[in-house]
């Protein structure tokens, strides 16, 4: 007989687990009718289930078995659910992505770094046009994100509105990865983390960085820096290959959540992207376990 439990209170169970960090209340004033933890890991699966906020409280009204798995004495509200997310800051919700590696038993991470964009529901380009508002260039926030290639998940993100070259996000996100007390072996990034100055960031914090020169040439001399001169000898192919692990990431993380960011103000739309890379590492602990 199979004692599993189902795939949706396991993801709910990983949930609170993630969120240990949050205190159980806000305040001392606080009604104490539900939990921090609960409402994360409620916020935490509604990123995973699409809907918004109303179309969500009604879904999960309806799943006795996970209101008794959270341990519920009622069913929220949806502006309950609204108002706490709004007083979460954006560095817990990042703790609360360290918390998804911190729990797992490996002690060495593989990396990788890449970016993606994640659309924004500005209205329909016709009703845009009708105020004055359309552009041709479609609006998308950048998502720069550091993951580790043994486990599929995701380590460290950083949120940006305007273009910046991707570079300029590899050492503010392995500081953030160093914070899981996990030991960074390696990692892979494409022709954009090309810089000698990466290189030796990396040989200081005990780890090896590879990524393919932006410019080919056969002479040797032309090529800057020793750790870049020794890629162009000896590029090791096979561990670089392993970059696409984390665009394959994105794919999942896009088709799980979505890929249209639906908040309208920055720092929720920035919370809803965390969010969502949260739901999908929680997804993935949960194929993890049944390993």
């Amino acid at each position: 007989m199979n004692t599993l439990k189902p795939r949706y209170l396991e993801f709910i169970d990983i949930a609170v687990q993630v969120s240990r960090i949050l205190p159980n209340y806000s305040s001392k004033f606080s009604k104490k009718s539900f939990t921090q933890k609960q409402l994360m890991a409620l916020y935490i699966l509604k990123q995973k289930s699409k809907l918004s906020y109303d179309e969500f409280i009604d879904d999960f009204m309806t799943r006795e078995s996970a209101i008794a798995d959270l341990q519920l004495t009622r069913v929220l509200s949806p502006s309950t659910l609204k108002m706490f997310i709004r007083r979460v800051n954006t560095n817990i919700l990042e703790q609360i992505l360290s918390e998804c590696i911190m729990i797992t038993k490996g002690r060495k991470l593989e990396l990788a770094i890449d970016s993606t964009g994640f659309q924004l529901e500005d209205g329909s380009y016709s009703y845009l046009k009708r105020l004055g508002l359309s552009t041709k260039k479609r609006k998308n926030i950048k998502l720069s994100e550091c993951a580790d290639t043994n486990l599929h998940l995701f380590t460290a993100v950083n949120i940006r509105k305007s273009d910046r070259h991707d570079s300029k996000e590899f050492k503010p996100l392995i500081k953030k990865t160093k914070k899981t007390r996990k030991k960074i072996e390696i990692s892979v990034g494409d022709k954009a983390f090309d810089s000698e100055e990466l290189h030796d960031f990396a040989e200081k914090n005990g780890f090896v960085h590879i990524a393919p020169l932006k410019e080919k040439t056969k002479q040797y001399h032309r090529i800057h820096g020793k750790h870049r001169k020794k890629l162009s000898k000896y590029f090791p192919e096979k561990r670089y290959h392993r970059k696409s692990i984390i665009e394959n990431m994105w794919f999942c993380v896009k088709r799980l959540c979505g890929k249209v960011v639906m908040a309208k103000k920055w720092v929720m739309q920035k919370k809803e992207m965390i969010g969502k890379v949260i739901a999908y590492n929680v997804h993935r602990l949960v194929k993890l376990l049944r390993i």
